[in-house]
């Protein structure tokens, strides 16, 4: 079933469907494409996309698109234009491997990607929390174990890898719904139980980029973003503590890469990780935007304080064309219009 998807796929961007539906999106609408890890070298994670792939990906998003930076696509909203076809990259965290892999990459086909960094991260200084939930999972024993978290107790079990990654991923996922404190006590008993340590700065696997990385990166004209300090769910933090964690991270950027930061990424950036308060910490702490990810394009309508961006980090060239051209969410759209719609009635003979 698979490779039947595969082949369809192949066919469609051979075709040249993807082609005609890039145009019926992409005519009043600008999108934002988002990357987080990458793979192939120094500083890569086995997690990340091949960095044979974006390259691949850029030769073809600079073949098929106007390509353009953070600042131009919020300029033109804001003033009403939308041209066909834009579209602007985007990469979250700052692990360095982004410094390494990526950003040679966007230099090749002249890409002004915009880089939003976690500042507590950057400089080696602190884990991004869900790095740590990924650490104590890849090290953890197959087998039973009992977690104890808080007056509760789960009956964890690793029986293979590919059930060691569903299972770090759940327990991750329902984290992301606790508060920071709940978090880091389930993420203690999980080590606890493993006898696990988790060392005080990142393993290799996750080494952030350093200051002077950052710096030089700024110096060539990408456009470095706000994270926030520590990465947290904003919707579960208290909103005095949000200026800390949204301002003070501009502040610090700003004073290790000597530029301006103008635009902010909401961490995990669905609708419930973010809340109105955040947005107005975003605003107080004088970002100009700010992106989501919430999927879709963006209209002059779009608050430029949410902004929506589409995940691009696809398994081949057949599927990032897919979703970069639209034709995912239009498919989304008429499977939902069609579950909406009511069954037709069929007159029966019997009741005529």
């Amino acid at each position: 079933m698979m490779a039947l998807k595969r082949a369809a796929l192949e066919l469609s961007l051979r075709a040249g469907m993807f082609r005609l539906a890039q145009r019926a999106s992409w005519r009043r609408q600008a999108a934002i494409l988002t990357f987080h890890r990458f793979a192939g070298g120094e500083g890569g994670t086995r997690r990340g996309l091949r960095v044979e792939r974006l390259d691949e990906y850029m030769c073809y998003l600079v073949r098929h698109f106007r390509v353009v930076s953070l600042d131009e696509l919020e300029f033109d909203l804001r003033h009403n234009l939308v041209r066909p076809s834009t579209v602007a990259v985007t990469v979250d965290d700052g692990y360095r491997d982004v410094f390494t892999l990526a950003a040679p990459v966007f230099r090749r086909y002249r890409i002004p990607a915009s880089l939003f960094v976690v500042s507590d991260f950057v400089g080696g200084g602190r884990w991004i929390w869900t790095d740590r939930f990924r650490f104590v999972f890849d090290q953890a024993p197959r087998g039973r174990v009992d977690v104890h978290h808080r007056g509760s107790a789960y009956a964890v079990e690793i029986r293979d890898e590919r059930d060691r990654h569903a299972t770090e991923f759940g327990w991750r996922e329902r984290a992301k719904g606790m508060s920071v404190a709940e978090r880091d006590d389930l993420l203690d008993a999980f080590a606890h139980a493993w006898r696990i340590e988790i060392p005080m700065e990142p393993a290799p696997e996750y080494r952030p980029m350093s200051w002077a990385e950052l710096h030089e990166l700024a110096s060539e004209g990408f456009d470095i973003g706000g994270h926030t300090r520590t990465h947290p769910i904003l919707s579960r933090i208290p909103p005095h503590l949000l200026g800390d964690e949204i301002g003070a991270c501009k502040e610090l950027i700003e004073s290790e890469i000597g530029a301006p930061v103008r635009h902010f990424a909401y961490p995990n950036g669905r609708r419930e990780d973010y809340s109105a308060s955040a947005v107005r910490a975003v605003v107080r702490a004088g970002y100009t935007a700010a992106v989501t990810s919430v999927p879709g394009g963006n209209t002059p309508s779009t608050s430029p304080f949410e902004l929506n961006r589409l995940g691009a980090d696809a398994d081949d060239l057949a599927h990032f064309a897919q979703y970069v051209s639209g034709f995912e969410q239009m498919k989304l759209r008429a499977l939902a219009g069609l579950r909406l719609q009511p069954l037709p009635v069929v007159e029966s003979e019997v009741l005529r």
